[in-house]
């Protein structure tokens, strides 16, 4: 009977030894800041299929993310991003009639297109961290939510301004990516990230059904702390 009860306390105490080693291992609250570039991809069936990063250039944002361990090596986290970018173009008409049957006082062009294009994103994320050796540590990340396109048309002629159009869409969008933290001082990480969203589109005021538009962020942060115990 006592080496019964014996063999019970120890096993808890075991136990409770073990869920606290892996409590302790398990990574705290932390906030990251990224500066980012990002790139367009992806098709628009608007503009006959072409691709969007013809469309569009590379373009600054900033993102951040908190996360928050919930097992050795596993984190949830929470990131919103913003990036955009514009393009000047050339825009002509195929017919130089109005809806009149008069000729268009401008003929069918060439005329000015600025295209404008701003996307916020909000997503939720489960990440894999595992440490590289060092000072080094490597992580993947996967998830999903909403992401929010802005677009603006600006047509323009020698005269000035002679149209615009402005658009909100929101739609749902999936991201994954991956990092590379270095240990700095101050009890900071820096981050280098790949990550790639894209927007589940249907027909609205920005793209329609048969656009495939997604977006490539390089980025480079600071993440604190790096000790959360």
């Amino acid at each position: 009977m006592f080496l019964r009860r014996t063999l019970l306390v120890l096993t808890f105490a075991a136990a409770i030894r073990g869920a606290a080693a892996a409590a302790s291992s398990t990574v705290g609250f932390q906030l990251q800041l990224d500066g980012l570039v990002y790139t367009p991809s992806g098709t628009v069936q608007a503009q006959n299929d072409a691709d969007l990063s013809l469309l569009l250039p590379s373009g600054p944002g900033f993102a951040l993310t908190a996360s928050l361990g919930v097992m050795r090596h596993w984190v949830l986290g929470a990131r919103v991003a913003y990036f955009g970018s514009d393009q000047d173009g050339r825009f002509q008409f195929d017919d130089q009639f109005n809806t009149n049957g008069q000729p268009l006082a401008e003929g069918s062009g060439p005329f000015g297109l600025t295209r404008e294009l701003h996307v916020t994103t909000a997503h939720a994320l489960l990440e894999y961290r595992h440490p590289l050796g060092g000072k080094l540590e490597w992580s993947l990340e996967a998830g999903g939510g909403v992401a929010q396109s802005r677009e603006k048309l600006v047509l323009t002629s020698s005269t000035g301004e002679k149209a615009s159009a402005v658009g909100v869409q929101l739609d749902p969008s999936v991201a994954t990516g991956g990092q590379l933290a270095w240990v700095a001082g101050w009890n900071t990480d820096v981050v280098g990230s790949v990550r790639w969203s894209k927007s589940l589109t249907g027909d609205g005021a920005v793209w329609s059904d048969g656009d495939s538009p997604s977006f490539f962020n390089w980025s480079l942060g600071l993440r604190y702390p790096h000790n959360t115990h």
